[in-house]
């Protein structure tokens, strides 16, 4: 069965933003710089990094690199129709995360993050993934399963046009350790404004920063039509939940 992917938030649904989203930049403006992917295609952004670099230095707070192999993403595509039970669920993950996160000296005032990843790059249904997560996945797709899922994923996302997903933050609220973060998600084209609550310390020193949260997508809000086959009889669900477990370094320079 396809699987269609993408990052959205819980709370409020997400709302349409007309312009392109750009972060709350630290100090001044960000400059226009290598995306945050490369090779990331037109749902790609500029880099805030030289913006938040040149804050870092001037002593307005810390910029943090994502460390990909030390952060975890995992979205969950669930089956339906009648005929779901001939299908199964699905686990991606990202596997090649990309952004950073600048944090203020004090408080949250101008407190960024941004993030993408590329489409052709998420892994799925790997063992380790789907091990745990009860009956519901207890089924072992094969190889063809997997090579079938990738193929109809990225059809019915029109991943070759648009291969990328990219997430800015225009607002952080709340408080150390739980944020609430407003996020501008760019994928298929569109441009939706989400509310995602996040857990994350303020690391000290040199300590990597990590943020927890878990957000849900609806794919008919970014334009896309949730995968079905024989008049709907076998399809998947237009939601998408996301468990997000993102690890960054301090970092003293841009990619």
């Amino acid at each position: 069965m396809a699987a269609a992917l993408s990052v959205a938030g819980c709370g409020s649904a997400p709302n349409a933003v007309t312009t392109d989203a750009r972060p709350a930049a630290a100090g001044s403006a960000a400059s226009a710089g290598a995306s945050v992917a490369s090779g990331a295609g037109p749902d790609a952004l500029p880099s805030s990094c030289p913006a938040w670099l040149a804050a870092q230095q001037r002593g307005e707070g810390r910029l943090y690199r994502v460390d990909a192999a030390d952060s975890q993403v995992r979205i969950h595509v669930f089956r339906a129709g009648r005929l779901a039970k001939v299908g199964h669920n699905h686990v991606l993950g990202v596997e090649r995360l990309a952004g950073q996160v600048f944090l203020p000296a004090d408080g949250i005032a101008g407190a960024s993050v941004e993030l993408a990843f590329r489409l052709d790059d998420v892994g799925i249904d790997k063992p380790e993934w789907r091990a745990g997560l009860g009956a519901e996945f207890a089924s072992v797709p094969t190889a063809s399963d997997v090579a079938g899922t990738r193929t109809n994923m990225l059809r019915a996302i029109d991943g070759e046009r648009f291969p990328s997903i990219s997430l800015r933050s225009t607002a952080v609220a709340g408080a150390f350790p739980v944020l609430a973060v407003k996020l501008a998600v760019r994928w298929h084209g569109q441009v939706r404004e989400i509310d995602v609550p996040v857990r994350i310390a303020r690391p000290s020193g040199e300590a990597p920063l990590r943020a927890q949260g878990a957000l849900v997508l609806r794919q008919s809000e970014f334009g896309i039509t949730p995968f079905s086959v024989l008049g709907g009889l076998l399809a998947i669900q237009d939601e998408l939940t996301v468990d997000v477990d993102v690890a960054a370094r301090a970092a003293k320079a841009c990619d």
